[in-house]
């Protein structure tokens, strides 16, 4: 695979039965090709972390994951404790009903408590 391609890919395991296996088999997949990261599940944020340190690979989770209509504060202290674990890029998923409905304020903030919560630790936010 080029690399010009693969520096634009996030490796991703997201799936609820992924195994401490399958984690370390995207971390070395994503070294070898030179991934942009390894987004997994918060709960896999320290074995990510400490199986990509020292490489260019980012370190990547997500927040709210799938749903998106998890509490605010409950999204910004995942996030925070994801941070303090490593990661360096959240992927959020906002409330989708709140948006739907029309609730622009509520989505406005909950991303901007997730967005805070990430920049405490200096990751981006997606």
């Amino acid at each position: 695979m080029p690399t010009d391609i693969a520096r634009l890919i996030d490796h991703t395991v997201l799936r609820a039965e992924a195994t401490e296996a399958d984690v370390r088999k995207v971390c070395e997949e994503a070294l070898h090709y030179g991934f942009a990261s390894v987004c997994v599940n918060p709960y896999w944020v320290p074995l990510v972390a400490s199986r990509l340190r020292g490489s260019a690979v980012k370190v990547c989770t997500v927040i709210g994951f799938p749903l998106g209509a998890t509490a605010t504060a409950a999204k910004a202290a995942e996030t925070e404790d994801a941070v303090r674990a490593g990661a360096q890029e959240v992927d959020m998923v906002i409330n989708i009903g709140e948006l739907r409905g029309g609730n622009r304020e509520a989505v406005r903030k909950d991303i901007e408590a997730v967005v805070a919560a990430a920049h405490k630790g200096k990751a981006i936010v997606k």
